[in-house]
């Protein structure tokens, strides 16, 4: 009989191969952060970002640490910081000077007796908006100036409420058994696990449906994989197109096996656009040339990835019930 990994990876195939012949296309649609900013803009002045910048920093609200010790400084207002171990983001911005004539020490003047001036780039770091966070309060980060969507999954069934509890058991005994430390962004913007053992999501309230929270969790676990099972070693990239090829496995490697650990606990899928996942994988094989074998090979590597989540589930639920034992017995 084949198993789960065997089955996802069928479908993805045949589905791919039927939507090639059709001439159809899988697009994903982005799970979170409805109404987020499209391009980067200041937090303070609400001005978006131009020119390099545009490309320098992903779509949110930046600030300076001059903008952050501001907010403090307002009466009755809450203490942020910048979060521990953010990097912060470098923004140039374009100025001129006048060519000062060596002999004299003054301004050169053109043939109009207007000043002579150079143009030369300057730079500051910023902070995005979801690394300055609170002092108290656990933490919150920095609430946007923008109007998310928010969700509140009030209608989710029984047993999508208990798939997600049983999942958020999982999450949080794996992160503190690999050492992962997790960031639940309110209007959050990314989700991402960074190799410095992060894990950094929106928050469930930024999600259309509870499945795509789910598998958007389970996606950065198996990225997180790659640290013990050794995906992230020896990676010598040459140039951009070997870099965007290897990042590309890695993403399919990441979306097939978070429908593998799905799949083996039974996360009901209340979500609107069922197929999302493959307009995922679809949108990363597109830049690898093999991408029959390619899907195969990730497969392979979700697997492995995917057996080392869920064997945290045996271990989870076989210390779950020694405790209730123990409890039981007192």
């Amino acid at each position: 009989m084949a198993n789960v990994a065997q089955i996802i990876t069928e479908n993805i195939l045949n589905k791919m191969k039927e939507a090639e012949e059709q001439g159809k296309t899988f697009r994903w649609v982005k799970p979170f952060a409805l109404g987020a900013p499209d391009k980067p803009y200041s937090y303070n002045t609400m001005e978006a970002y131009k020119g390099i910048n545009r490309i320098l920093l992903d779509n949110n609200e930046y600030l300076t640490f001059n903008m952050v010790k501001a907010l403090n400084e307002k009466k009755d207002a809450p203490q942020y910081q910048i979060r521990k171990g953010a990097r912060g983001n470098i923004v140039c911005y374009y100025n001129t000077r006048p060519v000062i004539d060596e002999e004299t020490g003054e301004p050169k003047l053109d043939k109009d007796g207007n000043e002579i001036k150079k143009g030369f780039l300057k730079y500051y770091h910023v902070y995005s908006r979801e690394d300055v966070v609170q002092r108290d309060n656990n933490g919150e980060n920095l609430p946007s100036k923008f109007h998310f969507e928010h969700f509140t999954h009030e209608e989710a069934t029984e047993q999508t409420r208990l798939a997600l509890d049983r999942f958020n058991r999982l999450f949080n005994y794996y992160c503190k058994k690999y050492g992962i430390e997790v960031q639940i962004v309110k209007d959050g913007t990314q989700a991402y696990f960074s190799h410095d053992m992060k894990i950094r999501v929106p928050d469930i309230h930024n999600f259309t449906s509870v499945y795509e929270y789910i598998t958007t969790l389970a996606h950065e676990m198996v990225h997180s994989t790659g640290v013990a099972l050794g995906r992230f070693n020896d990676k010598t990239v040459v140039d951009l197109e070997t870099a965007h090829k290897e990042y590309s496995k890695e993403e399919l490697v990441a979306e097939i096996g978070s429908q593998i650990v799905c799949a083996e606990m039974c996360i009901p899928d209340d979500s609107d656009t069922p197929e999302n996942y493959l307009g995922y994988i679809q949108g990363w094989a597109s830049y690898l040339k093999d991408k029959p074998n390619e899907i195969i090979s990730a497969s392979t590597k979700a697997e492995k990835a995917s057996d080392l989540i869920l064997e945290c589930v045996r271990e989870m639920e076989l210390e779950e019930q020694k405790n209730k034992e123990s409890e039981e017995i007192r």
